[in-house]
């Protein structure tokens, strides 16, 4: 009797308490349907073609009207204001005009204005988050209307050199720039959108306080400069620590190297060992830094990698295996005319001891035309024998002059001190 009572009294318990998390759990998810009039669908328009552009999310955060959403949003208004507009879609269907004030490429965020804003709006939180926390995230995904979806904040991204939240929600193309919530209804987040993967991104919300909080505006025609400007202010400090810095040596086919120079850094590696017929012996590895910046649809900046590879003859003839080696340079930034100027190269031969057919530095660089004072960089160090190829690479993407020299000149130092010293 006394065991029956107890599990009873047990099973009442458990069920009482599972009622109640999922009555607040419940109750939580159903409250957030009273933000969705805060939620708007961002859209932005060519008049010309008539039709939308690009569509994101937005939310208002004042009740003086400000919004809040992604940068990559309005990125095509930004690059080609005079022959686009910024418009808003209500979730009841209004449609109305938005004003760009200001705008972080680095954090991916803008500011709009509206001009007939609700009374109520979005309060940021000011608790940090725990991993684990539930987030839910409010966005207008592919014209379908205010979608919620729930997931748990995993904290920091570990391979990032900037702040971002790993968030485990499926956030589909439109929700980016919609907010992100704690079960308050508060924002934490800003919502970036993956094309609907169980893994997304957050900007977290400080980032979205302070672009707030500096109530700037934006002159229209100063909005390159603007960018050129977040991006050296990014890029400076960025490329100064990994000039600065002692690079952990690493063993890449009996090459003193280096390899994963700084968490943000990622490295693969592969050879043709496994191949049945092959006639060099090769190995190569490519890192890669995790972070850049989206301009527009056909720009990215600030990419930064390395690569090594090597190749050693098995059975080719000294002729066939240096017809068989050939570098080529190759850039991380496919930026077209439009947007920079062509490559300008120069090839410098150094001294290297007489086993070696010669030692070659080859580096180019191009300009941007809107982005004054920035510049890509390609550097390739090629180490040729009659029976051997070594090569390195290093791509740089929107950085300036000063600082290309520096880093370009330790890469070399340390891509050839196998052989020698310079």
């Amino acid at each position: 009797m006394l065991y029956s009572v107890f599990w009873r009294t047990a099973l009442v318990a458990t069920l009482a308490l599972f009622c109640s998390s999922y009555g607040q759990a419940q109750s939580s998810t159903e409250d957030f349907s009273d933000y969705y009039d805060l939620v708007y669908q961002i859209r932005v328009v060519s008049p010309q073609a008539g039709s939308k552009s690009s569509i994101g999310s937005g939310f208002q955060v004042s009740a003086g009207g400000l919004i809040v959403t992604n940068y990559h949003v309005v990125s095509t208004y930004v690059q080609s204001p005079t022959t686009h507009k910024i418009e808003y879609r209500s979730h009841t269907g209004e449609l109305g005009h938005l004003d760009l004030l200001d705008f972080d490429i680095v954090h991916d965020l803008a500011i709009l204005r509206h001009s007939n804003p609700r009374a109520r709006y979005f309060e940021f939180s000011d608790t940090p988050m725990s991993r684990g926390d539930s987030v839910f995230a409010l966005g207008n995904p592919r014209d379908f209307g205010i979608t919620l979806v729930r997931g748990p904040n995993n904290g920091m991204v570990e391979h990032s050199y900037n702040e971002q939240v790993l968030f485990s929600g499926s956030l589909n193309p439109g929700m980016s720039g919609g907010p992100a919530l704690n079960e308050a209804g508060q924002v934490v987040g800003v919502n970036v959108a993956t094309a609907g993967s169980q893994l997304s991104f957050l900007v977290p919300g400080s980032k979205a306080v302070r672009l707030v909080n500096a109530a700037r505006t934006v002159p229209q025609n100063q909005y390159q400069d603007e960018i050129a400007e977040q991006i050296k202010r990014w890029q400076r400090p960025r490329i100064q620590e990994l000039i600065d810095a002692e690079w952990p040596v690493e063993t890449f086919a009996e090459e003193t190297l280096f390899g994963e120079i700084r968490k943000d850094f990622q490295c693969w590696g592969s050879t043709n060992s496994d191949d049945k017929v092959r006639f060099t012996d090769s190995a190569s590895k490519l890192c890669q830094a995790g972070n850049s910046l989206y301009l527009d649809n056909r720009l990215n900046a600030g990419q930064l990698s390395f690569s090594f590879s090597k190749d050693t003859s098995l059975e080719l003839a000294a002729t066939q295996f240096s017809q068989t080696m050939s570098s080529a340079m190759q850039s991380d930034n496919r930026s077209n005319f439009d947007h920079s100027t062509n490559y300008e190269c120069h090839v410098d031969f150094i001294e290297g001891q007489t086993s070696v057919s010669y030692q070659r530095v080859t580096t180019c660089i191009r300009a941007y035309k809107k982005l004054n004072g920035l510049y890509d960089s390609l550097l390739l160090v090629e180490r040729n024998s009659n029976a051997e190829a070594f090569t390195t690479h290093l791509s740089i993407s929107a950085a300036e002059q000063d600082q290309i020299l520096a880093i370009n000149r330790k890469f070399v130092e340390h891509s050839l001190r196998g052989p020698q010293q310079l």
